[in-house]
């Protein structure tokens, strides 16, 4: 599973970018010859063919729709292979950030405390510090700040908070942001030219759990999607979250092969609505 992967020492935003989840192109093409040399990289779409695999093989998927992954699919494809890119509709379609990215994107540009602060002030409510605060990664390397704005803006504010934040702190210009954020559609048409395959990451990509009607969000980026695929849709559970409502809708829908974020080999005898995946920036160590 990979997310950002860009040169971002000139950026406003480097803040961001120094996140452990995110990588430079150099430390993608490092890890990608790693994965060649050692591994057998097969489609999303080749699954079922390789269960029964001696072989090493691994496969290659990218979240978000960012338009890294634009110059991602033309590195791949020097190296002769393949990846599996996952597109949120909404932010493809009608140019609008996805909540995650503006939370943190927002926190790239002013301090976590003063934040923490604003946020527990916007809400009129001191006793969210103690349930918010705390991460539940084992592996959490997030400060108690960090965690708090994320876990309120993600599951206590209905985006209103969020987009004043953003709007305040990152731009007004939602759509100008976009285009230099995440890929359009002539670029998803170009990289499924270059034998990449498409597949999505929900509508608005927020937690389904969190959703009062997941099968709306599911249907609006199959409707979209369709636009691009025409045969077996693959897809990937916005933020890692789902339960067993999203598993009956995205089965209902005929997903044949969705990604969690549990990190894990392929079991031949797992379900196919629940792909496990290691995060390339953190758990592949070269």
């Amino acid at each position: 599973m990979y997310h950002d992967i860009r040169n971002y020492s000139d950026s406003k935003y480097i803040e961001r970018y120094k996140l452990k989840s995110f990588m430079t192109i150099d430390q993608f093409k490092k890890q990608l010859r790693y994965l060649v040399n050692n591994y057998n990289i097969i489609n999303t779409s080749d699954i079922p063919k390789y269960l029964e695999s001696k072989e090493k093989n691994a496969i290659l998927t990218f979240d978000d729709g960012l338009l890294d992954h634009y110059h991602v699919a033309k590195i791949l494809s020097d190296f002769n292979v393949k990846g599996t890119f996952l597109l949120p509709a909404q932010a493809i379609r009608d140019r609008i950030v996805l909540r995650t990215h503006k939370i943190q994107f927002i926190l790239s540009l002013i301090n976590e405390k003063e934040l923490s602060q604003r946020i527990t002030s916007e809400f009129n409510d001191k006793t969210l510090w103690d349930k918010y605060s705390v991460s539940k990664w084992k592996d959490n390397w997030w400060s108690p700040e960090m965690v708090f704005v994320t876990n309120v803006l993600r599951y206590i504010d209905d985006g209103t908070i969020t987009d004043k934040l953003f709007n305040d702190i990152v731009t007004k210009d939602e759509i100008g942001f976009c285009d230099e954020f995440y890929l359009n559609e002539k670029h998803v048409n170009e990289m499924i030219d270059m034998g990449h395959e498409i597949g999505g990451h929900g509508f608005t990509s927020h937690i389904y759990p969190l959703l009062l009607d997941q099968e709306e969000d599911v249907k609006l980026t199959l409707q979209y999607l369709k636009k691009f695929i025409k045969g077996d849709i693959s897809y990937s559970y916005p933020n890692g979250k789902y339960n067993e409502t999203t598993l009956q809708v995205l089965k209902d829908y005929n997903c044949k092969y969705v990604y969690t974020t549990e990190k894990a080999d392929i079991d031949k005898n797992g379900s196919l609505l629940e792909i496990p995946r290691y995060d390339a920036s953190q758990d592949i160590i070269i």
